[in-house]
């Protein structure tokens, strides 16, 4: 079976950083393209990553090859540009936070379920070693009773 082709819809600094750099080390996924408005964006893709560009998220939902969509867009656009890809028969992977509200996480899961597509959040944290261990030391009872938690990660 084929690789799932992979569009990566975003080219800032999620997209450009996380994104695209994680798609092409899952060997089970093919980075197959990136959406990015802007022109000098769209040349360094294709003269580092070697992958189609678009202009526009349009072409991304007519291309029949494409498997798999991950929005690494601005917030308020992840449930619209989700709901669009699932009805265009697209499996979509958002990043965080998934959507604005809950009746866009409704609207969005409505979509996923009415298509037969997969819809999923992007959460890399949880593969971080602190948050693995702390889960660890939870499943194991070290802590008593968790009510709260709180992460932060900053500079």
């Amino acid at each position: 079976m084929d690789k799932p082709k992979v569009v990566v819809v975003g080219y800032g600094y999620a997209g450009r950083c996380f994104h695209t750099y994680l798609v092409g080390l899952a060997g089970q996924l093919e980075l197959y393209g990136v959406v990015t408005s802007r022109p000098e964006a769209r040349a360094q893709v294709q003269s580092q990553l070697g992958v189609k560009t678009f202009a526009r998220f349009e072409e991304v939902l007519e291309d029949p090859a494409v498997d798999l969509v991950v929005l690494a867009t601005p917030n308020d656009l992840h449930a619209p540009q989700a709901i669009q890809a699932l009805e265009a028969g697209k499996h979509v992977v958002t990043d965080k936070p998934m959507c604005l509200s809950t009746a866009e996480a409704d609207a969005m899961i409505g979509a996923s379920r009415k298509s037969g597509k997969l819809l999923s959040v992007f959460q890399n944290r949880r593969w971080d070693g602190d948050f693995l261990t702390v889960r660890k030391v939870m499943e194991e009872g070290l802590l008593g009773e968790v009510f709260s938690m709180e992460l932060c990660w900053a500079q």
